[in-house]
């Protein structure tokens, strides 16, 4: 199949975020076509998923977060202001969420972070973090060129770490699983490798 790319027509460059749910080549070429640079891989897609999706059209549309925060869910309602304003909407709550950290825990004790955004939507995020590490070998032979780091409440020690096992994978000098292993043992919380997990063998123990 060949695939067209049209000229853009904005004065700035502009990706198309996951938010946009591109999991397959046809939704890929729909928004490449008005003249984005690359878009974001659907968090929804596991690793074989996406791999198959690089097959399918020309890699250097496409963007891979290979580490982050996933989001639990969106909803209107504002937790801050609720909770921490007296006020009843965005225009009289004095914006706690500027000043002000909010996590809620789960029924096992794991506190989730929770954002607001400009137009005063909450997002949940998992307190886990999500690494891609082990696939992104793959990723690059795949042509992929645009990976990402998506960073949300980590102090400077964890971003530091972050960075640095991600620059060392890029470089060759570490594995993915050596990357995955040690942020987690230097993440608060923890990460896994989610979604984007190798494939294993599936009569291992662990």
């Amino acid at each position: 199949m060949r695939y067209r790319r049209s000229a853009s027509r904005w004065p700035v460059r502009r990706v198309g975020d996951y938010s946009l749910n591109v999991a397959n080549a046809l939704s890929a070429e729909l928004l490449i076509r008005t003249g984005l640079e690359r878009v974001t891989v659907s968090y929804d897609l596991n690793a074989e998923q996406v791999i198959a999706l690089l097959r399918s059209a020309p890699p250097e549309w496409f963007e891979v977060v290979i580490h982050q925060h996933l989001p639990m869910f969106h909803m209107e309602h504002c937790v801050f202001c609720a909770v921490l304003s007296p006020g009843t909407d965005k225009t009289n709550c004095g914006r706690p969420c500027d000043t002000h950290a909010v996590k809620l825990r789960d029924r096992i004790g794991i506190e989730h972070p929770l954002t607001a955004d400009v137009g005063c939507r909450n997002t949940l995020y998992n307190a886990t973090c999500q690494s891609g590490a082990e696939v992104v070998p793959a990723l690059i032979k795949q042509g992929v060129r645009h990976l990402r780091i998506e960073l949300l409440d980590e102090d400077d020690r964890e971003t530091e770490a972050t960075l640095t096992a991600y620059r060392k994978l890029l470089a060759g000098r570490c594995t993915g699983r050596e990357v995955w292993t040690a942020l987690k043992a230097a993440n608060r919380v923890g990460v896994t490798r989610g979604t984007l997990e190798e494939k294993r063998n599936p009569l291992a123990i662990i």
